[in-house]
């Protein structure tokens, strides 16, 4: 079974309808995996397990020196995964990444998408029955990770980077309470990097990998928002 993935025309919808579709993006993917669109090899993992035919997928997160006389700087505060290959989860995450920038909404929506979308993919994974194959970790201090025993074959290493900024609170008057039924108050938002890098893991060889601030694949925002009718 085939299943296509939903057309969407970005700049015709507003935001709240496009956060929508992020759930629905999210149960498409789920789908086509469960039903039969490319169902992830699972078994070729184990078996190669099984085998003792496993390696190890370590680097290091950093933001790069300025100049040639100063260190690298451990990029802290990473969170990584590493999960079965997806070539159906790549281009979602590229089509996500590739329409951010056609309006301002898209771009306000993209970054919590990437990780719906990313959320969605684990946890397809998990109830498959491979939550062995799903991998996590931080970066250390000094800005090392390492995931060991890690089956031979294709893999993907996402790693994601957020860092909270506030903005001035503005209190709504009183007639505005009144006259008006007020959205959602803007208090904060998180500035998110993200890494989505393809992996080949072959027995007994570290597959070494580099996340630095001058590679980032994808950086977006998600807004942390409050309430207005609520507030007393």
């Amino acid at each position: 079974m085939v299943l296509a993935a939903p057309a969407v025309a970005h700049d015709a919808l507003p935001l709240v309808t496009r956060l929508a579709t992020v759930a629905a993006a999210a149960l498409w993917l789920s789908a086509a995996i469960a039903g039969g669109a490319e169902p992830p090899p699972f078994e070729s993992y184990r078996a190669a397990l099984d085998r003792g035919d496993a390696g190890i997928v370590d680097g290091r997160a950093y933001i790069e020196r300025r100049k040639p006389d100063e260190p690298d700087l451990p990029l802290k505060d990473v969170a990584l995964t590493l999960v079965p290959y997806s070539e159906m989860l790549l281009v979602e995450l590229e089509g996500v990444k590739g329409h951010a920038r056609d309006s301002l909404d898209t771009y306000r929506a993209a970054a919590l998408r990437v990780r719906r979308l990313q959320e969605a993919y684990e946890k397809t994974v998990w109830e498959a029955g491979a939550a062995d194959l799903v991998q996590s970790s931080l970066v250390g201090p000094n800005g090392r990770f390492s995931f060991a025993d890690v089956a031979a074959g294709q893999w993907l290493l996402w790693a994601r980077h957020e860092a909270l900024r506030s903005v001035a609170a503005r209190k709504p008057k009183k007639g505005d309470k009144e006259s008006f039924a007020l959205g959602p108050k803007l208090v904060g938002y998180r500035t998110a990097s993200f890494w989505v890098i393809p992996v080949t893991v072959s027995g007994g060889v570290a597959s070494t990998i580099e996340l630095t601030d001058r590679n980032i694949w994808f950086t977006g925002v998600i807004e942390e928002t409050l309430r207005q009718d609520t507030a007393p």
